[in-house]
């Protein structure tokens, strides 16, 4: 299995983990955004891959926390810090593999008709949640951050996940995501890793470095 089909199966596992940390309205006929979006080169040595339009609801749903589209039999506790989800209509995503073993970075320029306000509002609210899904259950520790540097008019945010599952052998995942928002339009940049701990150097330094293309190609 190559490092971006074991990054892309990370991806796909811990969306089943998400929970409630960030939040965004849908966006109703929002325009193709695929002219401000990173490309592949942007990423660490070229390693990325779009998300086909058809899963670009998924890795939203893996950024933002929310459920993804269609999947029943989700609840969360407390359930007003279930955050809403944002709309895959005309969005763009990328995803490649992280400097650390079994890590990835994903990307996703979306329309949306909330603040980012909004989005910090309700993860210093829940700042610890449990997801449950037929049976399988989930903690969720949120930690607002400080905000990265922006550029003239973008807000940005930070906010670092740490997912808990399972009982007597727990499995660990952690989510850094940086996030800028302009005009309707919100870019994040996600670092993914499957323990807790601090962000390694290299993979802040990573996650920064694609966090300015983002912002440089949505907003510049």
């Amino acid at each position: 299995m190559s490092p971006l089909t074991a990054a892309a199966c990370l991806v796909a596992a811990a969306v089943l983990l998400s929970a409630c940390s960030v939040a965004g309205e849908p966006a109703a006929s929002s325009p193709d955004l695929s002219a401000r979006s990173v490309t592949a080169e942007d990423f660490p040595e070229g390693a990325a891959s779009r998300i086909p339009s058809s899963a670009v609801a998924n890795a939203l749903a893996d950024v933002t926390g929310a459920p993804m589209p269609g999947q029943t039999g989700t609840r969360v506790s407390p359930p007003d810090c279930a955050p809403a989800p944002v709309s895959a209509d005309g969005a763009v995503a990328f995803l490649g593999p992280g400097p650390g073993e079994r890590s990835t970075l994903t990307t996703v320029v979306a329309g949306v008709d909330s603040p980012l306000e909004d989005v910090v509002d309700l993860a210093e609210r829940c700042p610890q949640t449990t997801t449950t899904t037929f049976g399988a259950s989930s903690t969720i520790t949120t930690e607002v951050l400080p905000p990265p540097p922006g550029m003239d008019g973008v807000e940005t945010a930070a906010i670092r996940r740490t997912i808990v599952t399972g009982g007597g052998a727990p499995t660990t995942t952690s989510a850094l995501t940086l996030l800028g928002e302009r005009d309707g339009v919100r870019v994040y940049a996600e670092y993914r890793w499957p323990t807790a701990g601090p962000v390694p150097a290299d993979a802040a330094a990573a996650l920064d470095a694609l966090f300015v293309e983002a912002n440089a190609a949505a907003f510049g």
